[in-house]
Formats: structure tokens, sequence, C-alpha cells
């Protein structure tokens, strides 16, 4: 392992894998990173694999933006095979006229910014998604620029061609400390051994916070679980994700392989701690939400049951640049979205840390910043759970 470096990244999910390589883009030659585990371990190693663009705030379209244009390319810019990337879409039913509402004001913001999205009625609905329960809704919005792919592949992308640009990974590497001297960073400590740097990125998820506490940062970051199942395969029908947004709190898609991926975001989810174990009791509750939607699924067998972690933030947004308490220390953290937006994260992160000037507009990149919350300057989007 080396002992120096221009950047030491900490974490090797999407969001570290992808600021590791930005960084290198933009000429860094000297990057190094740490993963406690393997490439990716945490929250990208166990998410649903999505990326969207129905967003309903500048600061989020922007990240789809960035994010979305970066995955069509990433196979021919990173040399990669196949990150299995599939645009399938999403569908957000409506189930009310406020609902509607909100999910035309949505549609309209999307097609600002050139994203291919729709309001559509019922039989529209049925038509992108045959086997969608049409009866209780009245609507809802459809974009087919979004979709899925391979979350591991992406990481392993980023991870391969930031090597071949003379980045260098360091799994089963865990952070167990920093040199911080006159509040400046001088110095990540592992038991592999010490790296010298005046500069590092925590790209840690749902262990942001607890790297941040090592450094004397406080982050407001807390871990959240949650849980997602596979069933057995049955035929492919290309067809979007359904994320009912407003009532049931799931998401539904059927992957390539022919299994259906849903999970349910349980308001008595756990949070504050790191807890990978699954529960039989979100199968029941999994099921009451999902089997309405549609009915079909009923008949199917679940085969794979596991956990994740989000690292959510108050205002369910991403954290990027650096934090007042320390100097040299930076953050690359994507809440509850590292995945959907790891291009992006990397891409700020990396441009932060190196005082370039931001790929989004001034005003939106503040958006992003530590410092919103001290101010009271949060922002919800009214298209996330």
């Amino acid at each position: 392992m080396r002992k120096t470096a221009d950047v030491v990244v900490v974490g090797g999910g999407i969001a570290g894998t992808s600021t590791a390589y930005h960084l290198t883009k933009l000429g860094v030659k000297n990057v190094v990173l740490v993963e406690q585990q393997y490439t990716p371990f945490g929250g990208s190693g166990r998410c649903a694999a999505m990326y969207r663009q129905q967003f309903a705030t500048e600061s989020n379209l922007w990240l789809a933006k960035l994010s979305s244009e970066e995955y069509y390319r990433l196979e021919e810019e990173t040399g990669c095979e196949d990150i299995e990337l599939s645009k399938c879409g999403y569908l957000l039913p409506a189930y009310n006229k406020e609902n509607e509402e909100q999910l035309k004001s949505n549609v309209a913001i999307q097609k600002e910014f050139g994203f291919d999205s729709y309001y559509l009625d019922p039989k529209g609905c049925k038509e992108v998604s045959p086997y969608l329960n049409t009866d209780e809704i009245i609507g809802g919005s459809y974009n087919t620029g979004e979709g899925c792919l391979n979350p591991m592949k992406v990481a392993l992308a980023y991870k391969a061609a930031a090597m071949r640009n003379g980045a260098e990974f360091n799994n089963y590497t865990p952070v167990t400390g920093f040199d911080v001297q006159g509040g400046k960073i001088k110095g990540v400590k592992t038991p592999n051994g010490d790296i010298a740097t005046d500069c590092v990125i925590n790209a840690a998820g749902e262990w942001g916070k607890f790297i941040g506490r090592m450094a004397g940062v406080s982050i407001p970051l807390e871990p959240e679980k949650h849980q997602i199942v596979v069933t057995e395969p049955v035929e492919y029908i290309k067809a979007p994700m359904i994320y009912s947004l407003y009532k049931y709190f799931t998401y539904i898609i059927q992957v390539k392989h022919g299994g259906f991926l849903m999970g349910w975001s349980d308001a008595d989810v756990k949070a504050g701690i790191i807890d990978f174990e699954p529960e039989w009791k979100f199968l029941e509750n999994l099921a009451k939400r999902i089997v309405p939607q549609v009915p079909a699924l009923g008949n199917l067998n679940v085969i794979r049951h596991w956990a994740g972690q989000y690292g959510n933030l108050p205002d369910h947004g991403i954290l990027v640049g650096g934090v007042p308490e320390v100097e040299g220390f930076y953050m690359a953290l994507g809440a509850t979205k590292a995945t959907m937006f790891g291009p992006a994260l990397g891409t700020l992160a990396a441009e932060a840390a190196l005082g370039e000037k931001p790929s989004v507009p001034e005003d939106i990149f503040q958006t992003y910043l530590i410092d919103r919350f001290a101010k009271g300057e949060l922002i919800f989007d009214k298209a996330l759970l």
C-alpha cells in the first residue's frame, strides 16, 4: 500500500469508485482508495440497482441529468463490456387529484431538463405496465430514459478505469482514524499502514457519519435498514418499475432474468445502526402491499431476501464538498441515492476537492453543501419517499 497520496478516498461503493475515477480524469496521479471489505460491499452492493430522472427539484434533476448521461456512455468510456443498463423506466401511480397535480407538475419541470417524461391516464399506464392493477389509480407519470443497471459491474467498471489511470485500491483496509493537525488533514490510519495526505474524501455511505466522527467532523447522516426480495423467474416482459410514492411506498421491477425485485420503505425501519439481517415479518408486510398492485405476484415464490442500508440525511439529499471543522476533509455521500447519483457524486466531489468549477450551476451546488443544515436551508423533493 502506498505511504503517501494526493487524495485518499474512503469507501469502495459506487460513490467512492466514481470519485476515484473522476479524480484521475481531472489529472490527479496519486489517488488511493481504502475499503473495509470488497468492491462494492455496502449499500451499492445491496441496492435495487435503479437510476431515475423523475424528480421535483432542480437540485435532484441536475444530479439525474449528470448521472444518466454518464451511465449511457459508461461502457464505452471505461471499457467495461456490460453494466446491464436497461431503460425500462419508472411509473409513479396517482391515486387522487392531489397526486395527479403533483405528478403533472413534476413532468413539466422534467421536460425542461430534456427528460422523456409523460403523464398517462389509467389506460396508458396499463399499456406500458401490463401486469399493473389499474382499478385504484387515476393515472401516473412515466419516463423512458431511466431504468436499472448492475451496481456491482458499475463499481467495478469505475475501479478498473481508475486503476488504469494510476489509482490504487486497497480492499480489506478499514479506516481506524485520521491524523489531524491544526485543523488540517495530514493522514489516514489503517491496520495495513498509515497514508500521508492532505486531502480525504469520505464516500463511506451508511458509515459516513462514523468516518466523519473519527476526524472530529459532525455529519447529520443516519444509517437506515432497508430490505429487498426477489422472486422466482417468469417470462420477461420489459416494463417500468412501479414506484408507489403516495400509497404503498413500494417499488416493483422485473429484472432481466425474469424475477421480480421488490422493496418497501418501512416507516418503522431501524435507524442509527448498521444491521444487515433480513427479517421474516418484512415479507408479510411487503406482500400485503405488493399483491393489490400486481395480483399475479401472489402466486410467485420468493427465492432471496436480504437487507441493505441507506445513509440518510434529514432532507434525503446528498453531501459533497468540504466541512467547517477540518480543512482537507471532503464528502461524497449520496444519502439514499448513491447508486442512481453515483456519476454526479464522483464528478462534483472530485471538482470540490480540487477547487474546480462545479459541473452544475453555482446556486445548485450550494444546495449540496453541509452548511445548509446549520442555515436551515433544506430542500425537500416531493418525488421522494
